[in-house]
């Protein structure tokens, strides 16, 4: 039951972010830009490349990373990695960007992204698999 409420929070969490107005999300994302490069330059390494959009697509990616594994254990608490259970987990990490970018529709100065939906399915995907092999690997002991 943790799990569950966990994933709740997590798609809260992602829905909440995209109701965040247009100014007010490129701002944050503009300034976890630029501590990242400023963290990348005190070490000497390079940090030109580190763009803003590569941020916010990093965080796309992640965020739905963290809810596929999240999702995955939510549906399979006892590690039996069965299709029902992945199906179930995959439908779920579908529909949540889904409803997420059609949320961005009615946000000022947001929009909803197909390309999004794709990103975010694979960061999903992702933590899906990887959850999925750990599973396995400690029902094989």
């Amino acid at each position: 039951m943790p799990w569950f409420v966990l994933m709740l929070v997590c798609i809260v969490c992602i829905w909440g972010n995209s109701l965040v107005p247009g100014e007010g999300s490129g701002s944050f994302s503009l300034a976890v830009t630029q501590w990242v490069q400023g963290c990348l330059a005190s070490v000497g390494l390079p940090f030109e490349w580190l763009t803003n959009f590569i941020v916010r697509k990093t965080a796309h990616f992640t965020e739905y990373l963290l809810l596929g594994v999240v999702a995955s254990q939510a549906f399979d608490p006892k590690h039996l990695v069965s299709r029902q259970t992945i199906f179930a987990t995959a439908l779920l990490c579908a529909t949540v960007p889904t409803i997420d970018e059609t949320i961005q529709l009615f946000v000022a100065e947001r929009s909803g992204q197909v390309a999004d939906v794709l990103l975010d399915c694979c960061g999903a995907l992702t933590g899906i698999v990887a959850r999925s092999q750990a599973a396995l690997r400690i029902r094989a002991r």
